[in-house]
Protein backbone atom coordinates (compact mmCIF):
# COMPACT_ATOMS: atom_id res chain seq x y z
CA UNK A 1 0.00 0.00 0.00
CA UNK A 2 1.42 3.41 -1.19
CA UNK A 3 1.38 6.32 1.33
CA UNK A 4 1.33 10.34 0.30
CA UNK A 5 2.32 12.42 3.40
CA UNK A 6 0.26 15.03 4.24
CA UNK A 7 3.04 17.56 3.10
CA UNK A 8 2.91 16.01 -0.35
CA UNK A 9 -0.85 15.64 -0.47
CA UNK A 10 -1.29 19.07 -0.15
CA UNK A 11 1.42 19.98 -2.53
CA UNK A 12 -0.07 17.48 -5.38
CA UNK A 13 -3.51 19.74 -4.86
CA UNK A 14 -1.77 23.03 -5.10
CA UNK A 15 -0.77 22.18 -8.28
CA UNK A 16 -3.93 20.80 -9.57
CA UNK A 17 -5.20 24.04 -8.75
CA UNK A 18 -2.49 26.20 -10.19
CA UNK A 19 -2.81 24.31 -13.54
CA UNK A 20 -6.81 24.82 -13.58
CA UNK A 21 -5.84 28.31 -13.11
CA UNK A 22 -3.62 28.18 -15.99
CA UNK A 23 -5.70 26.87 -18.41
CA UNK A 24 -8.78 29.09 -17.14
CA UNK A 25 -6.42 31.90 -17.30
CA UNK A 26 -5.20 31.24 -21.17
CA UNK A 27 -8.85 30.32 -22.66
CA UNK A 28 -10.11 33.68 -20.62
CA UNK A 29 -7.16 35.81 -22.89
CA UNK A 30 -7.86 34.01 -25.94
CA UNK A 31 -11.36 34.84 -25.30
CA UNK A 32 -10.34 38.63 -24.82
CA UNK A 33 -8.28 39.07 -27.55
CA UNK A 34 -10.36 36.62 -29.72
CA UNK A 35 -6.93 34.69 -31.02
CA UNK A 36 -6.51 31.27 -30.52
CA UNK A 37 -2.67 31.31 -31.02
CA UNK A 38 -1.00 33.69 -28.02
CA UNK A 39 2.25 32.37 -28.29
CA UNK A 40 4.49 30.03 -30.72
CA UNK A 41 4.03 27.14 -28.19
CA UNK A 42 -0.07 26.93 -28.82
CA UNK A 43 0.63 25.57 -32.43
CA UNK A 44 4.13 26.17 -33.61
CA UNK A 45 3.22 25.31 -37.67
CA UNK A 46 0.92 27.93 -38.05
CA UNK A 47 3.13 30.13 -35.66
CA UNK A 48 5.29 29.90 -38.80
CA UNK A 49 2.45 30.24 -41.14
CA UNK A 50 1.63 33.43 -38.80
CA UNK A 51 5.19 34.80 -39.51
CA UNK A 52 4.91 34.44 -43.15
CA UNK A 53 1.97 36.57 -43.78
CA UNK A 54 2.57 39.03 -41.19
CA UNK A 55 5.66 40.03 -43.30
CA UNK A 56 4.00 39.81 -46.54
CA UNK A 57 0.93 41.92 -45.27
CA UNK A 58 4.32 44.18 -43.92
CA UNK A 59 5.67 44.71 -47.73
CA UNK A 60 2.40 45.30 -48.92
CA UNK A 61 1.95 47.92 -46.38
CA UNK A 62 5.36 49.09 -47.70
CA UNK A 63 4.20 49.03 -51.49
CA UNK A 64 0.80 50.82 -50.70
CA UNK A 65 3.01 53.88 -49.15
CA UNK A 66 4.89 53.71 -52.33
CA UNK A 67 2.24 53.64 -54.40
CA UNK A 68 0.39 56.53 -52.80
CA UNK A 69 3.87 58.56 -53.12
CA UNK A 70 3.78 58.13 -56.69
CA UNK A 71 0.13 58.83 -57.16
CA UNK A 72 0.42 61.63 -55.56
CA UNK A 73 3.34 63.12 -57.41
CA UNK A 74 2.12 61.82 -60.55
CA UNK A 75 -1.38 63.74 -60.10
CA UNK A 76 0.50 67.08 -59.37
CA UNK A 77 2.23 66.59 -62.61
CA UNK A 78 -0.61 66.35 -64.61
CA UNK A 79 -2.29 69.50 -62.57
CA UNK A 80 1.04 70.88 -63.75
CA UNK A 81 0.90 70.10 -67.06
CA UNK A 82 -2.80 70.93 -67.33
CA UNK A 83 -1.75 74.27 -66.70
CA UNK A 84 0.98 74.20 -68.71
CA UNK A 85 -1.38 72.93 -71.84
CA UNK A 86 -3.41 75.73 -71.00
CA UNK A 87 -0.76 78.35 -70.85
CA UNK A 88 0.22 77.78 -74.48
CA UNK A 89 -2.91 77.50 -75.83
CA UNK A 90 -3.29 80.82 -75.19
CA UNK A 91 0.24 82.26 -76.17
CA UNK A 92 -0.99 79.87 -79.55
CA UNK A 93 -4.36 82.36 -79.82
CA UNK A 94 -2.13 85.08 -79.07
CA UNK A 95 0.56 84.20 -81.75
CA UNK A 96 -2.01 83.99 -84.33
CA UNK A 97 -3.63 87.28 -82.96
CA UNK A 98 -0.27 88.78 -83.52
CA UNK A 99 0.30 87.69 -86.69
CA UNK A 100 -2.49 89.64 -88.37
CA UNK A 101 -1.04 92.34 -90.64
CA UNK A 102 -3.42 94.77 -89.54
CA UNK A 103 -2.03 95.09 -86.15
CA UNK A 104 -0.14 98.02 -85.42
CA UNK A 105 3.51 98.17 -83.20
CA UNK A 106 1.77 98.88 -80.20
CA UNK A 107 -0.72 96.26 -81.01
CA UNK A 108 1.53 93.73 -81.09
CA UNK A 109 3.79 95.28 -77.99
CA UNK A 110 0.79 94.39 -75.73
CA UNK A 111 0.32 90.92 -76.80
CA UNK A 112 4.02 90.26 -76.21
CA UNK A 113 3.88 91.58 -72.80
CA UNK A 114 1.22 88.65 -72.16
CA UNK A 115 3.41 86.53 -73.73
CA UNK A 116 6.48 87.61 -71.86
CA UNK A 117 4.18 86.35 -68.81
CA UNK A 118 2.88 84.05 -69.57
CA UNK A 119 6.85 82.30 -70.23
CA UNK A 120 7.22 83.74 -66.42
CA UNK A 121 4.24 81.88 -65.14
CA UNK A 122 6.11 78.97 -67.25
CA UNK A 123 9.07 79.08 -65.89
CA UNK A 124 7.36 78.69 -62.43
CA UNK A 125 5.14 75.80 -63.56
CA UNK A 126 8.39 73.96 -64.37
CA UNK A 127 9.77 75.03 -60.98
CA UNK A 128 7.08 72.72 -59.22
CA UNK A 129 6.91 71.20 -55.57
CA UNK A 130 5.60 68.81 -54.46
CA UNK A 131 4.51 68.33 -50.43
CA UNK A 132 8.17 67.42 -49.54
CA UNK A 133 9.14 70.20 -50.60
CA UNK A 134 11.22 68.23 -53.80
CA UNK A 135 11.27 70.06 -57.24
CA UNK A 136 9.11 67.34 -59.44
CA UNK A 137 10.65 68.63 -62.52
CA UNK A 138 14.63 67.98 -61.95
CA UNK A 139 14.95 64.25 -61.68
CA UNK A 140 17.81 62.94 -59.09
CA UNK A 141 18.35 66.63 -58.32
CA UNK A 142 15.37 66.72 -56.33
CA UNK A 143 16.57 69.82 -54.22
CA UNK A 144 17.50 71.90 -57.26
CA UNK A 145 15.54 74.41 -58.84
CA UNK A 146 15.28 72.88 -62.38
CA UNK A 147 14.62 75.76 -64.91
CA UNK A 148 16.56 78.97 -64.31
CA UNK A 149 15.84 81.99 -66.32
CA UNK A 150 13.16 84.93 -67.09
CA UNK A 151 11.19 87.03 -69.64
CA UNK A 152 14.40 89.58 -67.92
CA UNK A 153 17.35 87.28 -69.36
CA UNK A 154 15.80 85.38 -71.72
CA UNK A 155 18.47 82.42 -71.21
CA UNK A 156 17.13 79.35 -69.63
CA UNK A 157 18.74 76.45 -68.75
CA UNK A 158 17.80 73.32 -67.23
CA UNK A 159 19.73 72.20 -63.72
CA UNK A 160 18.77 68.75 -63.18
CA UNK A 161 19.43 65.68 -64.28
CA UNK A 162 17.28 63.27 -66.25
CA UNK A 163 17.00 60.00 -63.40
CA UNK A 164 13.61 58.79 -62.73
CA UNK A 165 13.34 57.26 -59.31
CA UNK A 166 11.32 53.83 -59.46
CA UNK A 167 8.65 52.97 -56.58
CA UNK A 168 8.46 49.56 -56.09
CA UNK A 169 4.15 49.17 -56.17
CA UNK A 170 4.15 45.24 -56.06
CA UNK A 171 6.28 42.15 -55.53
CA UNK A 172 7.10 42.43 -59.27
CA UNK A 173 6.19 45.94 -60.10
CA UNK A 174 7.27 49.31 -60.23
CA UNK A 175 6.68 52.47 -61.82
CA UNK A 176 8.39 55.88 -62.48
CA UNK A 177 6.75 58.52 -60.22
CA UNK A 178 7.99 61.69 -62.69
CA UNK A 179 9.45 63.05 -65.41
CA UNK A 180 12.24 64.70 -66.19
CA UNK A 181 12.18 68.30 -67.08
CA UNK A 182 14.63 68.62 -70.24
CA UNK A 183 11.92 65.63 -71.52
CA UNK A 184 9.05 67.99 -70.83
CA UNK A 185 10.34 71.51 -71.68
CA UNK A 186 13.32 71.06 -73.40
CA UNK A 187 15.05 69.60 -76.69
CA UNK A 188 11.97 70.16 -78.36
CA UNK A 189 13.30 70.08 -82.40
CA UNK A 190 12.46 72.66 -84.96
CA UNK A 191 12.08 72.38 -88.47
CA UNK A 192 15.52 72.41 -89.21
CA UNK A 193 16.22 69.55 -86.52
CA UNK A 194 17.32 71.90 -83.88
CA UNK A 195 16.99 71.86 -80.18
CA UNK A 196 14.81 74.34 -78.71
CA UNK A 197 13.05 74.95 -75.28
CA UNK A 198 9.17 75.81 -75.31
CA UNK A 199 10.89 79.05 -72.85
CA UNK A 200 13.02 79.79 -75.69
CA UNK A 201 10.03 79.43 -78.19
CA UNK A 202 7.72 81.93 -76.22
CA UNK A 203 10.90 84.07 -75.64
CA UNK A 204 11.41 84.05 -79.59
CA UNK A 205 7.83 84.65 -80.06
CA UNK A 206 7.64 87.77 -77.83
CA UNK A 207 10.59 89.91 -78.98
CA UNK A 208 9.74 89.21 -82.38
CA UNK A 209 6.25 90.76 -81.34
CA UNK A 210 7.79 93.43 -79.39
CA UNK A 211 10.19 94.60 -81.95
CA UNK A 212 6.83 94.62 -84.69
CA UNK A 213 8.77 91.83 -86.86
CA UNK A 214 7.03 91.64 -90.06
CA UNK A 215 5.28 88.12 -90.57
CA UNK A 216 6.86 87.57 -93.52
CA UNK A 217 10.08 85.83 -94.37
CA UNK A 218 13.36 87.57 -93.40
CA UNK A 219 17.00 87.09 -94.01
CA UNK A 220 20.00 88.62 -92.49
CA UNK A 221 22.96 89.62 -95.08
CA UNK A 222 26.23 90.55 -92.89
CA UNK A 223 29.08 92.42 -95.57
CA UNK A 224 32.27 92.10 -93.76
CA UNK A 225 34.72 92.66 -94.72
CA UNK A 226 34.03 95.17 -97.53
CA UNK A 227 33.21 93.54 -101.15
CA UNK A 228 35.70 93.59 -104.06
CA UNK A 229 34.67 94.87 -107.36
CA UNK A 230 32.88 92.25 -109.25
CA UNK A 231 31.35 90.69 -106.11
CA UNK A 232 27.75 89.28 -106.91
CA UNK A 233 25.07 88.39 -105.01
CA UNK A 234 21.23 87.23 -106.27
CA UNK A 235 18.56 87.54 -103.92
CA UNK A 236 14.88 86.23 -105.33
CA UNK A 237 16.41 86.39 -108.90
CA UNK A 238 17.92 89.42 -108.83
CA UNK A 239 21.46 89.75 -109.27
CA UNK A 240 23.52 92.40 -107.61
CA UNK A 241 27.14 93.34 -108.84
CA UNK A 242 29.39 95.52 -106.48
CA UNK A 243 31.47 98.14 -108.33
CA UNK A 244 33.80 100.73 -107.83
CA UNK A 245 33.92 101.97 -110.70
CA UNK A 246 37.89 100.94 -112.11
CA UNK A 247 35.92 97.46 -113.48
CA UNK A 248 34.84 96.29 -116.76
CA UNK A 249 31.33 97.35 -117.70
CA UNK A 250 28.63 95.24 -115.66
CA UNK A 251 26.29 93.30 -118.00
CA UNK A 252 23.10 94.10 -119.47
CA UNK A 253 20.85 92.60 -116.63
CA UNK A 254 22.86 92.81 -113.91
CA UNK A 255 22.29 95.91 -111.22
CA UNK A 256 24.79 97.83 -110.03
CA UNK A 257 25.51 98.36 -106.51
CA UNK A 258 28.66 100.90 -105.54
CA UNK A 259 31.34 100.33 -103.81
CA UNK A 260 31.65 103.60 -100.79
CA UNK A 261 35.49 103.91 -100.64
CA UNK A 262 34.52 106.06 -98.12
CA UNK A 263 31.65 105.07 -95.76
CA UNK A 264 33.53 101.54 -95.91
CA UNK A 265 31.36 98.78 -95.60
CA UNK A 266 28.48 100.28 -93.42
CA UNK A 267 28.06 102.82 -96.78
CA UNK A 268 28.29 100.04 -98.99
CA UNK A 269 25.34 97.87 -97.31
CA UNK A 270 23.63 101.15 -97.70
CA UNK A 271 23.96 101.43 -101.12
CA UNK A 272 22.84 97.66 -101.28
CA UNK A 273 19.46 98.57 -99.51
CA UNK A 274 19.04 101.96 -101.56
CA UNK A 275 19.14 99.44 -104.68
CA UNK A 276 17.24 96.75 -103.54
CA UNK A 277 14.29 99.26 -102.33
CA UNK A 278 14.50 100.71 -105.96
CA UNK A 279 13.59 97.93 -107.51
CA UNK A 280 10.82 97.42 -105.10
CA UNK A 281 9.48 100.99 -106.20
CA UNK A 282 9.72 99.83 -109.69
CA UNK A 283 8.17 96.47 -109.41
CA UNK A 284 11.34 94.62 -110.46
CA UNK A 285 11.58 92.66 -106.70
CA UNK A 286 9.31 91.71 -104.30
CA UNK A 287 11.51 92.27 -101.50
CA UNK A 288 12.09 95.10 -99.15
CA UNK A 289 15.01 96.18 -97.30
CA UNK A 290 16.51 98.07 -94.49
CA UNK A 291 20.01 98.57 -92.94
CA UNK A 292 22.03 98.41 -89.64
CA UNK A 293 25.41 99.69 -90.03
CA UNK A 294 26.93 96.75 -92.47
CA UNK A 295 23.81 94.28 -91.68
CA UNK A 296 21.22 94.09 -94.11
CA UNK A 297 17.78 92.76 -93.68
CA UNK A 298 15.62 91.98 -96.25
CA UNK A 299 11.51 90.76 -96.27
CA UNK A 300 9.96 89.56 -98.34
CA UNK A 301 6.47 91.20 -99.83
CA UNK A 302 4.81 88.05 -99.75
CA UNK A 303 3.85 86.05 -96.86
CA UNK A 304 4.61 82.49 -96.15
CA UNK A 305 8.15 80.12 -96.49
CA UNK A 306 10.29 79.95 -98.83
CA UNK A 307 9.61 83.49 -100.23
CA UNK A 308 13.39 84.46 -100.17
CA UNK A 309 16.39 83.13 -102.00
CA UNK A 310 19.96 84.34 -101.74
CA UNK A 311 22.45 82.54 -104.19
CA UNK A 312 25.97 83.05 -105.33
CA UNK A 313 27.05 84.98 -102.19
CA UNK A 314 30.60 86.15 -102.88
CA UNK A 315 33.17 85.47 -99.84
CA UNK A 316 32.26 88.99 -98.23
CA UNK A 317 28.81 88.36 -97.52
CA UNK A 318 27.14 85.98 -94.97
CA UNK A 319 23.33 85.16 -94.79
CA UNK A 320 21.30 83.98 -91.95
CA UNK A 321 17.51 83.58 -92.65
CA UNK A 322 15.46 84.33 -89.81
CA UNK A 323 12.79 82.19 -88.69
CA UNK A 324 9.06 83.33 -89.37
CA UNK A 325 6.93 84.24 -87.02
CA UNK A 326 4.59 81.63 -88.69
CA UNK A 327 7.91 79.03 -87.34
CA UNK A 328 7.15 80.18 -83.64
CA UNK A 329 3.55 78.80 -84.07
CA UNK A 330 4.63 75.36 -85.54
CA UNK A 331 7.19 74.91 -82.69
CA UNK A 332 4.28 76.30 -80.01
CA UNK A 333 2.43 73.10 -81.32
CA UNK A 334 5.56 71.16 -81.31
CA UNK A 335 5.45 72.32 -77.30
CA UNK A 336 1.84 71.30 -77.53
CA UNK A 337 2.19 67.85 -78.60
CA UNK A 338 5.37 67.15 -76.37
CA UNK A 339 3.36 68.05 -72.94
CA UNK A 340 0.22 65.87 -74.34
CA UNK A 341 2.62 62.81 -74.95
CA UNK A 342 3.77 63.12 -71.13
CA UNK A 343 0.24 64.07 -69.78
CA UNK A 344 -0.73 60.88 -71.95
CA UNK A 345 2.56 58.61 -69.66
CA UNK A 346 1.56 60.07 -66.88
CA UNK A 347 -2.45 58.85 -67.36
CA UNK A 348 -1.11 55.60 -68.44
CA UNK A 349 1.06 54.97 -65.25
CA UNK A 350 -1.70 56.55 -62.99
CA UNK A 351 -3.91 53.63 -64.38
CA UNK A 352 -1.53 51.29 -63.52
CA UNK A 353 -1.25 52.47 -59.75
CA UNK A 354 -5.31 52.00 -59.64
CA UNK A 355 -4.73 48.74 -61.14
CA UNK A 356 -1.94 47.77 -58.75
CA UNK A 357 -3.87 48.94 -55.58
CA UNK A 358 -6.67 46.66 -56.77
CA UNK A 359 -4.62 44.05 -57.11
CA UNK A 360 -2.46 44.98 -53.57
CA UNK A 361 -6.28 45.05 -51.62
CA UNK A 362 -7.34 42.09 -53.12
CA UNK A 363 -4.00 39.37 -52.40
CA UNK A 364 -3.99 42.00 -48.64
CA UNK A 365 -7.19 40.72 -48.10
CA UNK A 366 -6.67 36.88 -48.58
CA UNK A 367 -3.65 36.98 -46.72
CA UNK A 368 -5.86 38.51 -43.82
CA UNK A 369 -8.87 35.87 -45.09
CA UNK A 370 -6.27 32.93 -44.52
CA UNK A 371 -4.37 34.52 -41.57
CA UNK A 372 -7.86 34.85 -40.08
CA UNK A 373 -8.68 30.80 -40.58
CA UNK A 374 -5.25 29.89 -38.89
CA UNK A 375 -5.22 32.08 -35.49
CA UNK A 376 -8.84 33.14 -34.93
CA UNK A 377 -10.58 31.53 -31.89
CA UNK A 378 -14.03 29.98 -32.44
CA UNK A 379 -15.73 31.86 -29.55
CA UNK A 380 -18.65 28.84 -29.32
CA UNK A 381 -15.90 26.34 -28.22
CA UNK A 382 -13.96 28.28 -26.36
CA UNK A 383 -16.48 29.66 -23.89
CA UNK A 384 -17.56 26.13 -23.69
CA UNK A 385 -14.02 24.73 -23.25
CA UNK A 386 -13.85 27.84 -21.04
CA UNK A 387 -16.59 26.70 -18.52
CA UNK A 388 -15.35 23.06 -18.40
CA UNK A 389 -11.82 24.59 -16.86
CA UNK A 390 -13.88 26.85 -14.66
CA UNK A 391 -15.88 23.42 -13.60
CA UNK A 392 -12.69 21.67 -13.16
CA UNK A 393 -11.29 24.45 -11.10
CA UNK A 394 -13.57 24.35 -8.62
CA UNK A 395 -13.10 20.27 -8.55
CA UNK A 396 -9.83 20.91 -7.95
CA UNK A 397 -10.25 23.92 -5.19
CA UNK A 398 -13.57 21.56 -3.66
CA UNK A 399 -11.34 18.32 -3.63
CA UNK A 400 -8.08 20.08 -1.72
CA UNK A 401 -10.33 21.40 0.57
CA UNK A 402 -11.95 18.31 0.93
CA UNK A 403 -8.39 16.16 1.40
CA UNK A 404 -6.72 19.66 4.05
CA UNK A 405 -9.00 18.61 6.13
CA UNK A 406 -8.56 14.43 6.46
CA UNK A 407 -5.85 13.05 8.99
CA UNK A 408 -4.70 9.63 9.99
CA UNK A 409 -7.23 9.60 12.67
CA UNK A 410 -10.29 10.50 10.76
CA UNK A 411 -9.25 7.92 7.72
CA UNK A 412 -9.17 5.01 10.42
Amino acid sequence: MDRISTSLSQQLGITSILFQQTEVNRIQQQISLGKRILTPSDDPAGSVRLLDFNQSLSRLDQFQENLDVAKNRLSLSEGTLQAVTESLQRTRELAVQGFNATNAATDKASIATEIFQRLDEMVALANTKDASGDYIYSGFKSQTQAVTGNSDTGVFEFKGDQGQRLLKIGENREISDGNSGAEVFFNLKDKDGNAESMFATLYGLATDLANNRSTSEQMTVTIDPQPSDGDKVTINGKIYEFDDGTGAAIATGIIPVTIDSFGGKNGTTKNLKDTINQQQLLGATNVTAAVSGNVLTVTSDLTGEGTLEIINPSSSIDVSLASLLSDHLDQLDTALGRVLDVRSKIGARLNVLDSQDETNQDFKLSIKSTKSQIEDLDMAEAISDFNMKIVALQAAQQAFVRVQGLSLFSMM
